[in-house]
């Protein structure tokens, strides 16, 4: 490696073959950077594997097999020789009414969007710890700060993980380890197409906010308007910088839905100053 040329690293990467996942791992083996896709379809990374074979390793895990995260982790561990950043794209949509989605979904959902990232990052901790080193990237959303109706278990593991990862950020701060959420708006991406929508059934539903969202999101209403190859971009370069933000707000319409969001939430709370101290033991009601 010459002089002053960038450092390559080894970067383990869930969701790889599609969207975000797949636009950072396309760019990194373009720089040079070793790539082990953690992917539930290898065949899709097929050409990238022909094109960059001693770079890319590509291993098969459903990361709703919770307990293959662990044994998945250890040979990528083994088999790259080492890993640098762990960047935690794999997840989808499940919309619809809370009261009509049925358990499975529910379950699969969660798995698969907040339990799947909380193990994978248990999993490489011991490694990351013993090294000094590492930093660890989850690709949340606009919807870990905001909420939309027919999304509540969408948004309910986009929170959870937000909860996660900013309790995870302070617990290995003074081990050499970073910790990055990722916030995007709407990207240009197949996420809609992959989206597992529920109609609403119901009359109540399909005549309030639930059925006004999903006619206005068939009507294209929530234009795409985020590049996926600007977003890989964004995120590798903050992987260079000493120190990173916890949170990474890609996308005009993701940050001012959550600079509205928070102004009304800081709004609220600032209200409440005065009423917040009637719970205290020592509170004196003068009335």
């Amino acid at each position: 490696m010459t002089a002053g040329a960038p450092l390559l690293k080894t970067w383990l990467i869930t969701g790889a073959s599609s969207g975000i996942g797949f636009s950072v791992t396309n760019q990194l083996l373009q720089r040079g950077h070793k790539v082990v896709a953690l992917v539930r379809s290898p065949h899709k990374l097929k050409a990238l594997s022909d094109q960059y074979p001693t770079t890319l390793f590509v291993l098969k895990l459903d990361l709703r097999q919770s307990d293959k995260i662990a044994p998945a982790i250890h040979h990528a561990f083994q088999l790259a020789g080492g890993i640098d950043i762990l960047l935690s794209c794999a997840g989808y949509a499940l919309v619809g009414a809370a009261e009509e989605l049925d358990d499975t979904a529910i379950r699969a959902h969660i798995t698969t969007n907040l339990l799947a990232p909380i193990y994978l990052a248990k999993a490489v901790l011991p490694y990351f710890r013993k090294q000094k080193s590492g930093h660890i990237l989850h690709i949340s959303s606009e919807g870990g700060q905001i909420t939309y109706p027919s999304a509540s278990i969408y948004h309910a593991s986009k929170w959870g993980a937000e909860g996660f990862f900013d309790a995870l950020a302070k617990e290995v701060q003074n081990l050499g380890i970073q910790v990055t959420l990722i916030e995007p708006g709407r990207i240009k991406t197949e996420f809609d197409n992959n989206a597992v929508i529920i109609e609403p059934l119901l009359d109540d539903y399909r005549k309030t906010t639930v059925g006004t969202y999903l006619r206005l999101l068939t009507m294209g209403r929530f234009p795409m308007i985020g590049d996926p190859d600007k977003v890989a971009q964004m995120i590798i370069k903050i992987t260079t910088d000493k120190n990173s933000p916890l949170r990474l707000i890609l996308g005009s319409d993701s940050y001012k839905n959550i600079i509205r969001e928070t102004e009304k939430r800081l709004q609220t709370a600032k209200l409440q100053q005065q009423s917040s101290k009637n719970t205290d033991m020592n509170f004196i009601d003068d009335d």
